[in-house]
């Protein structure tokens, strides 16, 4: 399960970092009207997937409960990243103030293409998919502000989830000190980081 939570987490910060990016990206994402009167790149979001035909990603958001994304801090680690990314490149298929279409073609083979709807003044709809080695993943996303960040970590989760209440610092930290000092520290940041998110 814990695999199937990361690889979700993965792809929804994907795009969740490159929605926090807009407002300040060099290429064709720095254009996109859909965010121009009501930017996203602002307090908490809390994410709920709507639909996936992946029952493995399904699972995962089940056990990750009411899961939140702090534009604050995705902002700050968007700025801390290059503005162009030479394996990808973004192309906008449509952009309109209530939509913007966007495909991602990355240079190992992968793709995505992201249609991001707004359905109010607080909320928008990101329908995804995602090929790579010849398979397709399709999931859809509803991002909802949800007012201010409760700390410092980007991703925050409900304390009375499945997955914050098997939490225990103690033995996740024990984990990471099984593993070779290289990367004992980085392990141990990442366990830090993952309590932390635990609201």
């Amino acid at each position: 399960m814990h695999r199937f939570i990361l690889g979700l987490l993965r792809v929804v910060l994907l795009a969740s970092l490159a929605l926090a990016g807009t407002a300040h990206a060099a290429g064709p994402l720095s254009e996109l009207k859909l965010f121009k009167s009501t930017p996203m790149g602002q307090g908490l979001w809390r994410m709920e997937l709507i639909s996936s035909d992946d029952p493995q990603m399904a699972r995962g958001a089940a056990a990750m409960g009411q899961t939140g994304l702090c534009m604050d801090v995705a902002k700050q680690m968007s700025r801390n990243t290059p503005a162009d990314d030479p394996r990808c490149t973004p192309q906008v298929l449509r952009n309109t103030e209530s939509q913007a279409e966007i495909e991602v073609s990355c240079k190992d083979g992968g793709s995505s293409r992201m249609l991001m709807t707004r359905e109010s003044e607080k909320s928008y709809l990101m329908d995804t998919t995602v090929s790579k080695d010849g398979k397709q993943r399709h999931f859809k996303v509803r991002y909802t502000h949800a007012g201010a960040c409760k700390g410092d970590a980007m991703m925050q989760f409900d304390k009375n989830s499945p997955m914050c209440k098997q939490m225990d610092p103690a033995k996740m930290l024990a984990r990471c000190a099984s593993l070779p000092e290289s990367s004992r520290a980085q392990c141990e940041q990442q366990m830090k980081g993952l309590a932390a998110a635990c609201q």
